[in-house]
């Protein structure tokens, strides 16, 4: 085996899953793709939606099929973000507890909430990719989430018991004692096991959706950035650096790359990076050591490490939150080169081959949020969970634009709040960095003494 990638060792920038998906190539040969030309982009049309991702193909499907006529723009290429860049896991889960979403919205609300998080949105995806033949190596894995300490299993032991009274979900505790027949590390004080959530490629499961949107008769464009809206007397109109569209209505589903164009929206989205990477193709014999269950795996920990194998089941692919800003990417390649040894410290030498990043949307209430400002729609703020609540609740708020009742959602009636510190670019970052990486340390200190 060769030895660990170092600075000096530049593995690919471009993720591991557009080996097998580029995002460029998904459209490239679509005849309502177009181009970038500026007598392509439609006068008018009844919906724009500015971002091509998952929220925003998901969006533009529901309202093609209702017969809306809907164009898609995009920075970059559809999909170019955080759709292609995941870890591909699916299943969600929130950092508030039954109790702390009782005190927020109500008992009726929480409950909502919960519900919609932990089954319909996992149900809706799992109904979509059947429904759209969407080939994306989906697999229903189950996801292992590994404890930071003794202290922290019993409190999530005693949380998914009070979840279980109003949510009828499948969970198990796995004690540390028999963790090994699921993860092969000590490293973990037992962990939960969440054995409906799953796993699948990104690339191609954004692919599979988008072209889902085109078959329904949604159009799209990529390397069409939205560089001004505002509001006329039928609508809105959209400027583009390729000619200006008028809409009836425009969905904003830009999540962590919300820019300045949309600056109320951008004041209450923390875009924070997460870095990920792909090793080389190790043994059977070694990843079936390391994965013996072959799951989902998370951690309770604030840098918050997660992977799985690959789908070929011939790679460890693993992501962490190396920085919450942008740092250089070979620090980043040696920080999870680093946590690699840490969690499984007989590993031995291992290369990676891949090291990216790509940009999550934080709310700051940890919640998705689905509604109106200025009259503009928006479905953003998954928090981690976009492969699973950004198609759920792109739907939804297409069904909402549409007038439907099956729009109804309780992320309508989440918080999504600004702070008077956030002016745009996250500029507070670091600091929060800094700050996780002493509790984490704190933790470990805690652990081990």
């Amino acid at each position: 085996m060769t030895s660990a990638s170092t600075g000096s060792e530049r593995p690919d920038t471009d993720p591991y899953w557009w080996e097998a998906q580029r995002p460029e190539t998904t459209v490239a040969d679509t005849a309502n793709a177009g181009d970038d030309l500026a007598e392509d982009l439609p006068d008018r049309v009844d919906v724009l939606v500015v971002g091509a991702g998952l929220t925003g193909a998901s969006a533009a499907r529901t309202l093609a099929k209702n017969g809306a006529s809907v164009l898609m723009i995009d920075a970059e290429a559809p999909g170019h973000g955080a759709s292609s860049r995941n870890g591909g896991m699916v299943g969600t889960g929130y950092r508030l507890s039954l109790d702390q979403l009782t005190e927020r919205h109500g008992a009726e609300t929480a409950h909502a909430l919960l519900r919609e998080a932990h089954i319909d949105s996992l149900d809706f995806v799992k109904a979509l990719i059947r429904d759209e033949a969407i080939d994306c190596d989906f697999d229903v894995t189950g996801r292992f989430s590994g404890q930071r300490s003794a202290a922290v299993y019993e409190e999530t032991a005693r949380s998914f018991e009070r979840l279980q009274t109003v949510v009828p979900i499948r969970w198990e505790m796995i004690p540390r004692d028999r963790q090994r027949a699921e993860i092969g590390t000590d490293f973990y004080h037992g962990g939960l096991l969440l054995p409906d959530h799953a796993a699948l490629h990104p690339a191609k499961y954004h692919a599979g959706l988008l072209t889902a949107a085109l078959r329904a008769g949604a159009r799209v464009r990529g390397h069409t950035p939205m560089t001004g809206i505002r509001r006329t007397g039928t609508g809105f109109s959209i400027k583009t650096p390729h000619g200006v569209v008028q809409a009836d209505d425009v969905l904003m589903a830009t999540n962590g790359y919300t820019t300045a164009a949309m600056r109320s929206l951008q004041r209450r989205i923390v875009p924070v990076r997460s870095y990920v990477a792909a090793t080389e193709p190790l043994s059977a014999n070694l990843l079936g050591a390391l994965m013996p269950g072959r799951r989902m795996i998370v951690e309770t920990r604030n840098r918050h490490c997660y992977y799985r194998l690959s789908p070929d089941g011939t790679r460890l692919v693993f992501g962490a939150r190396a920085a919450l800003s942008q740092i250089p990417q070979a620090s980043a390649t040696r920080i999870i080169h680093g946590l690699i040894q840490e969690i499984f410290p007989d590993i031995g030498p291992v290369r990676l081959t891949h090291s990216w990043s790509g940009r999550l949307g934080f709310s700051f209430a940890l919640m998705p949020h689905v509604g109106r400002i200025d009259g503009v729609w928006h479905a953003m703020g998954f928090s981690g969970s976009g492969n699973t609540m950004a198609p759920y609740l792109g739907h939804k708020a297409a069904l909402s634009m549409l007038g439907s009742a099956d729009g109804e959602t309780a992320y309508t009636k989440t918080d999504f709040p600004t702070r008077f510190w956030h002016f745009g670019p996250p500029w507070f970052l670091p600091f929060a960095d800094a700050k996780f990486r002493m509790l984490d340390l704190r933790d470990d200190l805690q652990r081990t003494g």
